[in-house]
């Protein structure tokens, strides 16, 4: 679901400055805050429940999802009920959409992959119902898969032809016998000589005993036999405790934390990438004590038992035993890869992203294509009116250690009225109570210049636009309206009182 930004007018924002207020935005006590965190999403541990990407530049409470106990791959959400709930997001509409889920009672593992997979509890392996677009579903449906059972985890694989591919769902059972299916969810067998596997990863099987099993993935006729693709012990590699196929190429650590690489290489230029598949294992030899491995975008990053991240280049004929690598961070205790981009978590509980950004993956507050150096993800930051929560449809921006802030409902319930020409790109708001002095800011979106009645002011930091979204300064325009403005740093929340 990954698409192109788009630029549409929101009318929201404010930031909060000056005073005490504005050396409290700079608090950093609010990492700690952080109990999970996905490539896409957090919780805290007040029980909020946070995501980001297309329309939500940083990270944005969903209130519909406080009280999530787990999170999972494509939007499912189990809550403390032990119901289950999918969000979904997208740059076509800044509202973020919850739904309540039915036919689940539990989830174990999930393949977000040309339509949701789920494993739950017991093992039973459930099937997302596809939506009729015509009809506007009020509620997300699984449906059971007959002919497979006792799973743990569920992955696919690629087959190829002489003229054609196909992909096959993976299914590793509770026995460590693993399955797969004839790619449409229909028929189900074992692949032989499996058993003792715990982990698998394309057309690689992991054993207790720290062997590797292969078996075929390339024929030169449509329907090999089934003894065609028995699986072999994978005589490169033994002493195995890790094993994971990331994009197009493959990852081994050992019982000795050194990495093996094969697989996909890619050079070329973007829409014009040619990839190369190098079967034989490499092992790097110039990073050792290896902890964890990505392959992300083009880049392979290795975490090493110290917490320190580094990366080297995929895109090259061959992956060397000596390749170069750059440290891109230190103290890093957890890291989860979104496949073009990661998001890495310090030992202060400070989440960083590295990688393609062209969808704000990295929770930053913009839309640059890439960042090569860790930039931290915003903090989640709530906003309160009167004591109650406000649900805003892109979250707060810190910029220059003081809090930008979505808030165009807010904007109302302080008694105004907002309005945008689309010609000039001029926003307006305006005081609507009749018995109060007449009061109307103005604010250009393409300069941030802003009048009070007409007159110009010059304020601490400028509105400014994020993906068409307007940032308006909190404090100027809420005191002018009657209100005040606390920031909370304990509670990670910008408290709006008005009388």
């Amino acid at each position: 679901m990954k698409k192109w930004t788009l630029f549409c007018i929101t009318l929201l924002g404010v930031s909060l400055v000056s005073g005490t207020a504005a050396s409290a935005d700079t608090d950093t006590t609010s990492a700690s805050s952080i109990k999970s965190f996905g490539t896409d999403w957090l919780t805290k541990t007040d029980g909020s429940f946070w995501i980001w990407d297309y329309n939500q530049s940083v990270p944005t409470q969903i209130p519909g999802l406080t009280g999530a106990s787990a999170s999972y791959n494509g939007g499912l959400a189990v809550m403390e009920d032990h119901t289950i709930k999918q969000w979904s997001n997208d740059y076509y509409n800044p509202v973020i959409t919850v739904k309540p889920v039915s036919g689940l009672s539990s989830i174990q593992d999930v393949l977000d992959w040309n339509g949701t997979l789920v494993a739950d509890a017991a093992g039973a392996v459930y099937t997302k119902v596809r939506a009729d677009d015509s009809q506007p579903q009020s509620e997300v449906t699984y449906t059971p898969v007959a002919g497979i059972d006792n799973v743990a985890d569920i992955e696919i694989y690629t087959e190829e032809y002489s003229d054609s591919m196909r992909y096959r769902h993976l299914f590793l059972k509770k026995d460590g016998t693993v399955w797969r299916d004839n790619g449409e969810l229909q028929e189900f067998e074992p692949i032989q000589n499996l058993h003792d596997i715990v982990q698998i990863a394309e057309n690689y099987a992991l054993q207790k005993d720290g062997t590797v099993w292969t078996w075929p993935a390339a024929f030169a006729e449509k329907n090999p036999p089934a003894s065609a693709s028995a699986a072999s012990k994978f005589a490169a590699l033994t002493n195995i405790q890790t094993l994971k196929h990331e994009q197009r190429s493959t990852l081994a650590i050992d019982k000795q934390s050194r990495l093996w690489f094969w697989g996909g290489t890619v050079t070329g230029y973007s829409d014009g990438w040619t990839y190369a598949d190098h079967p034989d294992p490499v092992l790097i030899t110039s990073i050792r004590n290896v902890k964890d491995a990505f392959v992300v975008e083009h880049s392979l990053i290795v975490q090493t038992l110290d917490n320190k991240v580094y990366s080297t280049s995929v895109a090259r004929d061959a992956m060397p035993a000596n390749p170069s690598f750059v440290l891109l961070a230190s103290d890093i205790n957890n890291i989860k890869n979104g496949g073009r981009h990661m998001i890495m978590q310090k030992k202060d509980g400070s989440l960083w992203g590295w990688g393609v950004n062209k969808n704000s993956e990295l929770g930053y507050g913009d839309y640059e294509f890439m960042h090569d150096t860790p930039v931290p993800v915003q903090k989640p930051i709530a906003v309160s009116l009167n004591g109650e929560n406000v649900p805003l449809t892109a979250g707060v921006i810190t910029r220059n250690g003081q809090n930008f802030v979505p808030l165009r409902s807010l904007f109302d319930k302080l008694g105004a009225e907002i309005g945008f020409d689309g010609t000039s790109k001029l926003a307006t708001v305006t005081r609507t109570n009749p018995s109060l002095p007449a009061l109307k800011i103005s604010v250009n979106a393409k300069n941030g210049q802003t009048t009070l009645n007409g007159q110009a002011v010059t304020l601490e930091n400028k509105p400014f636009t994020v993906n068409g979204t307007l940032y308006l300064p909190l404090r100027f325009i809420s005191e002018k309206l009657g209100a005040t403005v606390e920031w909370l740093p304990k509670e990670e929340r910008i408290s709006i009182t008005m009388k």
